[in-house]
């Protein structure tokens, strides 16, 4: 009698398992088909979100095999990582027949910045001042370098040739300064609005310039997408590469919109603001995510030394208040 009930429950559990697995395949397959995923912009998101963090070098056959799943095939990887050398993203190296690759500096010091704004969702309570730019003397051949710059950190325009952000951080702007070799083609503001009056002037003007509706949409697009995943992941457990692939697409999605984020305080946006619940979310999933996909990554993708060694002391302070506890 006791036989057959373990037989049972194990059935019952095999079932259970592969209705799980079913679920998360389906989930991947059909986001593969509503989104439409850029080599380039895939290949990206995994270099920034998991070679960083794996010792800064993956194979190309590895880059191949970990993206093969997502619809990326084996020539568009090839003509992706091809342009990402060509345009200063990945560096290159040979070793007898096998090619391996890695961000190249310029491209690490794009990923710190970013980094800062994709795994951090404690942000200090805002003082009530702004940060201003104002390009005067940027040379017409470095304003689209600038102004690309200066929007990847979070900054929208006030008025024509005014840039103003409410919360970077300001070794950020600082640096992509000094890179641009900029540092006295721009006059920068740190100061308040004078009024109330000017204060609420303000927050229309961001409201009808800043494209705070299609900011909440596409927010609120990511919530409903994930959130089921989320409740399945806490009752049963994905395989390592399904956890590779979730966290993968969550992350390349996450990105994508947040870059557009303007990172205003509460205080400027509409009330139930569901940046804050994708924020939330965010660190649930990837919390959730981490441990097998990592353990997938360590397993299954090399470079020039064997598996991708364990990852970097860094990537622990990504999502700190999940992370650490």
């Amino acid at each position: 009698m006791l036989t057959k009930s373990l037989e049972h429950n194990k059935l019952t559990t095999d079932q259970t398992n592969k209705n799980h697995n079913e679920f998360v395949n389906q989930f991947i397959s059909k986001r593969i088909a509503e989104i439409k995923l850029s080599g380039t912009s895939l290949i990206v998101t995994l270099f920034g979100d998991l070679v960083t963090q794996h010792d800064h070098w993956i194979s190309l056959s590895s880059i191949i095999k970990a993206l093969a799943p997502l619809g990326i095939n084996d020539r568009l990887v090839r003509t992706s990582v091809y342009r990402l050398v060509q345009n200063d993203w990945l560096t290159r190296e040979k070793i007898k027949k096998n090619t391996y690759y890695s961000f190249t500096e310029m491209a690490k010091r794009h990923y710190d910045k970013a980094a800062k704004r994709i795994y951090t969702t404690d942000h200090p309570e805002w003082d009530g001042s702004w940060l201003i730019v104002l390009p005067v003397f940027v040379p017409d051949d470095k304003k689209d370098a600038l102004y690309k710059e200066l929007a990847w950190l979070g900054f929208s325009t006030l008025n024509t040739g005014v840039w103003a952000h409410p919360s970077i951080e300001k070794e950020s702007l600082d640096d992509t300064l000094k890179q641009l070799e900029l540092l006295d083609a721009v006059i920068v503001f740190n100061g308040n609005t004078y009024q109330e009056h000017s204060q609420n002037t303000l927050k229309t003007l961001v409201e009808n310039s800043w494209n705070i509706e299609s900011l909440a949409n596409q927010y609120q697009a990511i919530l409903t997408t994930y959130q089921p995943i989320l409740a399945r992941l806490k009752q049963e457990k994905s395989s390592m590469q399904q956890a590779f692939l979730l966290r993968t697409l969550f992350i390349h999605e996450f990105r994508r919109v947040l870059i557009k984020d303007h990172e205003l305080p509460s205080s400027m946006l509409p009330k139930a603001w569901p940046g804050i619940a994708t924020m939330k979310l965010a660190e649930e999933l990837y919390h959730q995510l981490s441990s097998d996909s990592i353990n997938y990554v360590t397993s299954h993708l090399t470079n020039a030394d064997g598996f991708l060694p364990p990852t970097s002391g860094t990537f622990n302070l990504r999502f700190a208040k999940i992370s650490n506890r």
